[in-house]
């Protein structure tokens, strides 16, 4: 199981999205999360989504089952997404090599989505984790 801490990308930064909770409430984090530059998250692995907060802190959105396409191939729920086109565009203009995923609701952690709270390990450069890292630390549930 992988842990994924989102954070908003400064070149992906517009009027419409200045902040994680910009893109949270556009509804466009359980998408953003799922375009990666170079294939991070092997495929079919089961994943924890998390948005960053202050201090390190991240709090659990999802959990899905991602998985990889072909690199550059962007899912339609992704293209047509006509609210987060942004994010998609500035996305391929900035990484070097675009993968996308595919993903798969799973249920079981329902009831703790935007209530766990994590401290995210050092560095927090490292936004994909294993969901076991020692440094992954419950702060709060």
């Amino acid at each position: 199981m992988i842990a994924i801490r989102n954070t908003l990308h400064p070149e992906d930064m517009s009027a419409d999205f200045r902040s994680m909770a910009d893109v949270i409430g556009a509804n466009a984090l359980p998408m953003y999360d799922r375009m990666q530059d170079g294939p991070q998250i092997a495929h079919e692995a089961l994943v924890m989504s998390f948005a960053a907060t202050e201090g390190g802190r991240a709090h659990l959105t999802g959990l899905r089952t991602f998985l990889l396409r072909r690199q550059g191939i962007v899912p339609g729920d992704i293209v047509y997404d006509y609210d987060a086109a942004h994010l998609l565009h500035s996305f391929i203009a900035r990484a070097a090599t675009p993968y996308f995923y595919d993903a798969i609701e799973q249920s079981g952690l329902d009831d703790l989505f935007g209530q766990l709270v994590v401290q995210w390990p050092e560095p927090l450069t490292d936004n994909i984790v294993a969901a076991s890292h020692r440094g992954l630390t419950v702060v709060a549930s």
